[in-house]
C-alpha cells in the first residue's frame, strides 16, 4: 500500500469516528436539569434551617421558635419554643435534638418534648442522635467534655457517661465505622483545644483542635486517638464521614469501612487529609493520605462530600476555587473545578454553604448572590443558575413525602431570615 492510499484511509477513518461522536454527543441522555426555587412560609425570620421533622425541613426562628416547615405550599408547624437558635439542631431516629435557652438537652419525640436533668451545653457545639441516646458537649470547668445522654424514667434525660478528654468547645460528634464492624460505628470528636499553636479564627475563634479521637459511644473511653505535631492543627469542627473500599484500598468505594476528610492547617496553610484507622497500630488513627497545602499560612479550604465525590473550596473568602479530590496512594490529588465561589464565610461555624442532589453540586458563588448547579458526573459544568434577592447562607438537602413517596429537595436560607426550596 502506498503512502497517498494510507492517508487516505486514515482520514476517512477519522472522517467517520468524527461523526459517530458527533452523533453519540447529540443523541446522549442529558442531566435532569435542577427545578426552580420558591419561597417557603414561615411565620418570621429563620435563623437556622435543617432537614428532618414531620414535613422533611426544619426551621428556628430568631426567637427560638421550632417550625416544621411546608414544601408544599402549606402552613408552618409549632414545634416547640425557647430553643437556642445559635446551636445546631440534630435529627435522627425519630427525634429532633436541640439546645434549650436554659443550656439543658431539649428532645421532641413523638409529638412530645422533654429536657435534660442537667445545664451546661456547650451553646456553639453540635449534638448527634444516636438510636438510644444523645452525644452532647457540655462546658465544664475551663474545659468541654463530650456526655452522653438518655432517657430516665421520669421522661427527662439524665447524663449516663462523660469522656475524659476535653474537646474543642464547639466540637461538631460525628458518628463513624472507622473499623469496619458493620454496627454503625462510635463517637469521632475533634479535640486537645489549643489558642497559641495556630491563631486563625476562620471558625468563629482562635481555638483549634490538635487531637482527632474515637470515642467508644456508650461510655465515651478513648478508643482511638492522634495527635498531631506542632505545629499543625486541624482547622476544622466536624470530621466528614467518607467510605472507604477496605483496609488496603484507600481509594473510596462501597465498602463499610470510613474515613475522615479533615482540614489540617500549619506553616503552609491548609490541605485536606484523609485520616482512618491505623491498621498496623491498635488504638491509633492516623493520616492515610494528604492533599496539596495551600502554601501560605492562614489560606484556608472548605470541604464538601456527598460520600463519592471529595471536593473542596480553596480560599472560600478571596476567590473561591473549587477542586476535587482523588487519592493516590499516601497523596490526595486535587483538580480545579470552577473558580468565584464560596461554601463558607469567615468567622461563620457554618462549615459548608452546599448541598447535594444526586451527582449536582448546588454552591453560591463568591457573593452568595447567586446559586450555581454544577454537574459532577460531568466535571462540574454548570447546569443551573438562580439568582437571589439575599445571599445564601446555609443550604441543605433531604427527602419530603409526597403523593407518589418521598422526594428529594433542596432548600436555602438567606441573610433576610427567608427561605427557599425546591417544588415537592
Amino acid at each position: 500500500m502506498n503512502t497517498q492510499t494510507l492517508q487516505r484511509r486514515k482520514a476517512l477513518v477519522a472522517l467517520v469516528a468524527g461523526a459517530l461522536g458527533r452523533h453519540a454527543q447529540a443523541n446522549a441522555r442529558p442531566a435532569p436539569l435542577p427545578s426552580s426555587l420558591r419561597a417557603v412560609a414561615a411565620p418570621g425570620r429563620v435563623a437556622q434551617l435543617a432537614a428532618g421533622g414531620p414535613t422533611g425541613l426544619l426551621g428556628v426562628g430568631n426567637g427560638g421558635e421550632l417550625w416544621a416547615l411546608s414544601l408544599a405550599g402549606g402552613a408552618a408547624q409549632l414545634l416547640g419554643t425557647d430553643l437556642d437558635a445559635a446551636t445546631p439542631l440534630a435529627t435522627g431516629h425519630g427525634r429532633i435534638a436541640a439546645r434549650h435557652k436554659s443550656g439543658a438537652l431539649w428532645v421532641l419525640e413523638a409529638g412530645r418534648a422533654t429536657l435534660s436533668q442537667q445545664k451546661g451545653l456547650a451553646p456553639a457545639a453540635g449534638l448527634l442522635v444516636l438510636p438510644l441516646a444523645v452525644i452532647a458537649v457540655v462546658e465544664d470547668g475551663a474545659e468541654h467534655r463530650a456526655v452522653r445522654l438518655e432517657p430516665a424514667g421520669s421522661g427527662a434525660w439524665a447524663r449516663v457517661a462523660r469522656s475524659d478528654v476535653g474537646v474543642l468547645p464547639d466540637a461538631q460528634p460525628v458518628q463513624a465505622d472507622l473499623d469496619g464492624s458493620g454496627d454503625g460505628g462510635h463517637v469521632v470528636l475533634l479535640a486537645g483545644p489549643d489558642s497559641t499553636r495556630y491563631q486563625h479564627g476562620v471558625l468563629g475563634d482562635s481555638v483549634e483542635a490538635t487531637r482527632l479521637v474515637l470515642l467508644e459511644r456508650h461510655s465515651l473511653n478513648v478508643m482511638r486517638q492522634l495527635l498531631l505535631p506542632a505545629p499543625l492543627v486541624f482547622d476544622d469542627i466536624a470530621p466528614r464521614p467518607v467510605p472507604l473500599a477496605n483496609p488496603s484500598d484507600l481509594a473510596g468505594g462501597a465498602g463499610t469501612r470510613q474515613g475522615l476528610l479533615i482540614v489540617q492547617s500549619g506553616p503552609q496553610g491548609a490541605a485536606l487529609v484523609l485520616a482512618d484507622a491505623d491498621p498496623a497500630t491498635a488504638g491509633a488513627l492516623r493520616i492515610a493520605a494528604q492533599g496539596p497545602a495551600l502554601g501560605t499560612a492562614h489560606r484556608w479550604l472548605s470541604p464538601t462530600t456527598d460520600g463519592r465525590h471529595w471536593l473542596a473550596v480553596h480560599t472560600p473568602h478571596i476567590g473561591g476555587v473549587l477542586h476535587r479530590y482523588r487519592q493516590a496512594g499516601p497523596q490526595l490529588l486535587a483538580q480545579r473545578l470552577k473558580a468565584d465561589v464560596s461554601n463558607h464565610r469567615i468567622g461563620s461555624r457554618q462549615l459548608n454553604v452546599s448541598a447535594w442532589q444526586g451527582t449536582h453540586l448546588w454552591i453560591p458563588d463568591q457573593l452568595g448572590t447567586r446559586l450555581l448547579v454544577l454537574d459532577l458526573a460531568a466535571d462540574g459544568r454548570l447546569v443551573g443558575e438562580h439568582k437571589l434577592v439575599s445571599r445564601a447562607t446555609t443550604l441543605v438537602s433531604g427527602k419530603a413525602s409526597g403523593p407518589q413517596g418521598p422526594k428529594g429537595f433542596i432548600a436555602a436560607l438567606l441573610e433576610d431570615g427567608s427561605v427557599l426550596a425546591n417544588s415537592v
